[in-house]
C-alpha cells in the first residue's frame, strides 16, 4: 500500500469527521498525525474516491527524500 500526506486546507482547524471517516474505512490506516495533517496508508483507488468527497484536504504522495552530504570534505580512513 502507498502512503498519502493528507493536508486540511479549509479554514479553522480540522475536522473530526473526516478523521472519523478514514478510520473506518478497512482499507485505510493512519500512521501519523498533527493539527492540519494525516499520514495514511491506502490504496490509490481509495484516494482518489475520497478526494472528491473530501474536498478540503489535499492528497500527495509521501516522498521520501535522502538526507544532503555533508559540506566538508570525508575524512580517509588510514
Amino acid at each position: 500500500m502507498a502512503r498519502y500526506i493528507l493536508h486540511f486546507t479549509g479554514k479553522g482547524a480540522s475536522p473530526d469527521h473526516a478523521k472519523q471517516r478514514l478510520a473506518k474505512l478497512p482499507d485505510v490506516t493512519i500512521v501519523d498525525e498533527s493539527a492540519r495533517m494525516l499520514l495514511v496508508e491506502a490504496p490509490p483507488e481509495t484516494i482518489s474516491r475520497l478526494s472528491k468527497e473530501l474536498p478540503d484536504w489535499n492528497w500527495t504522495p509521501e516522498r521520501m527524500i535522502p538526507p544532503p552530504e555533508p559540506p566538508w570534505p570525508k575524512l580517509r580512513s588510514p
